[in-house]
């Protein structure tokens, strides 16, 4: 018995893995013909390496890469869950919206490659960590 159940959860994990790959494809094939259009999306991931980003509507996700993020050298702060600009200051966090185009698309490795738009401004970019709004009163 114990045998079965633990064969039946092998068979299960390979399946969901096969689905997961199997959806990863279609949205790289999907987004194959939207090459260098641009799209609304929010930050959903931020790491060392760049910026995970969901895109509005169509609930794909692509890699803002950190070299791509502009001439500047960003840090990556894993408490804050942002990356920050060393010499302008930029600030990129989870749950910003940007705009991004849609830069490559590799079907092999099911990975959709993003690029700000205007350098993100004006769509989420917060500048010395503050953030938008009203000030609060001490």
């Amino acid at each position: 018995m114990v045998s079965l159940g633990a064969h039946t959860s092998m068979t299960e994990r390979r399946a969901d893995e096969a689905t997961r790959d199997a959806v990863a494809w279609l949205k790289c094939e999907f987004m194959l013909d939207r090459i260098g259009e641009p799209f609304e999306g929010t930050i959903m991931g931020v790491t060392s390496f760049g910026l995970f980003v969901t895109l509005d509507d169509i609930h794909v996700e692509g890699l803002v890469h950190v070299s791509a993020l502009g001439a500047d050298y960003f840090h990556f702060d894993a408490g804050g869950h942002r990356l920050v600009g060393e010499r302008s200051g930029a600030v990129f966090r989870l749950a910003d919206r940007v705009r991004v185009r849609v830069q490559r698309v590799d079907l092999d490795d099911r990975k959709i490659d993003l690029e700000l738009i205007d350098g993100g401004r004006g769509s989420g970019l917060r500048r010395g960590g503050r953030r938008r709004g009203r000030a609060r009163r001490r």
